[in-house]
């Protein structure tokens, strides 16, 4: 079924794009009225109109909005030019074209697969009536932090030695601590030990967010059978928290230990029945390979072609150039 699409606001915002899909238009529109350093920068044989299509069916009711594609020093830029020619403000502006900005980058995503996002200069053309009185920033508090808003900040925690997690001593510097030595179980049961004292010491809600964390991240490492156990436990938890914090740990140190050696036990009695059954396939395979060769062999000694030897046998033609090579006249006399 065709979704009817709705007719532009009016005749006016037509008329504009009409106007706008005129590049000499549009590019002059940006010198005389955007004054920046960049305007002079614009690459003008990548200016490239966009139609609305390129945000899929989300700009329907803006079909009369324009973008323009441009580069500047091998970057993508994006102009969207909202034409609004209400009567009266729109409040909610700084929200509407954020949302229309992210509707460019998740298309310009999905075409491109780049994995920055690309500049949009979002322009507002507007032809109402009364003075237009909403902030042109589009984030509050722009000036505190427009040097970290299209930034983020890394933290990697491998970078960050035990002792400095360690001395900082606050639930979540405890966890990273921990974090880091889970795929070593002997390391991860002494460091558990380390924290035990200060995790006592916690306020109960964080006590028990610990004690959720912990029991989550041994689980998968468990048997199934324990796995249970420590389903009920984190109920148990969730509602009333940890009693006596040492020897909760305590438990789930034992826990780990005696899993852990079951599992090095198991995987030594794993190990020395692969190597048998590896044993067997090595020798049955060899076997096998001899056989083969004691057919070629024979082959050749009839005075078969090599071709014909490869395609009964299998074996390469170089192998059975080289099996012939090395047969003796004496064996072709015997034969």
């Amino acid at each position: 079924m065709k979704v009817e699409q709705k007719p532009p606001h009016n005749q006016y915002d037509l008329t504009f794009k009409r106007i706008f899909s005129f590049k000499e238009v549009f590019v002059n529109f940006l010198k005389s009225t955007i004054k920046r350093p960049w305007v002079d920068k614009i690459d003008l044989q990548s200016l490239e109109f966009v139609d609305r299509s390129f945000v899929k069916d989300e700009f329907v009711e803006k079909e009369a909005d324009v973008i323009y594609r441009a580069k500047i020093e091998d970057t993508d830029i994006y102009f969207y030019v909202l034409l609004e020619a209400q009567s009266t403000t729109d409040k909610t502006m700084p929200r509407r074209l954020f949302e229309y900005m992210n509707l460019i980058w998740q298309r310009h995503i999905e075409e491109t697969k780049d994995d920055l996002l690309p500049p949009i200069v979002p322009i507002v053309l507007y032809n109402g009536r009364s003075n237009w009185n909403v902030p042109t920033l589009i984030f509050k508090g722009w000036e505190i932090f427009k040097d970290d808003m299209f930034n983020y900040f890394l933290v990697d925690v491998n970078n960050i030695d035990d002792e400095t997690l360690k001395n900082r001593l606050d639930l979540l510097s405890v966890i990273l601590y921990l974090d880091r030595s889970r795929k070593t179980a002997k390391e991860f049961i002494e460091k558990l030990k380390e924290v035990t004292e200060y995790i006592s010491c916690l306020p109960t809600e964080q006590v028990k967010v610990f004690a959720m964390w912990l029991l989550r991240v041994i689980r998968p490492q468990m048997m199934e059978e324990v796995q249970g156990e420590l389903d009920d436990l984190l109920k148990r938890i969730e509602q009333e928290g940890v009693a006596d914090v040492g020897d909760f740990v305590f438990n789930v140190q034992r826990l780990m230990q005696e899993y852990y050696k079951e599992a090095e036990e198991k995987g030594k009695e794993k190990g020395y029945e692969e190597g048998k059954l590896e044993g067997k396939l090595e020798g049955k395979l060899e076997g096998e390979l001899e056989a083969t060769i004691r057919i070629a062999r024979n082959m050749i000694l009839a005075g078969a072609e090599d071709s014909f030897i490869s395609k009964v046998t299998g074996l390469d033609i170089e192998k059975i150039k080289e099996l012939r090579q090395n047969m003796t006249d004496k064996e072709f006399e015997q034969f």
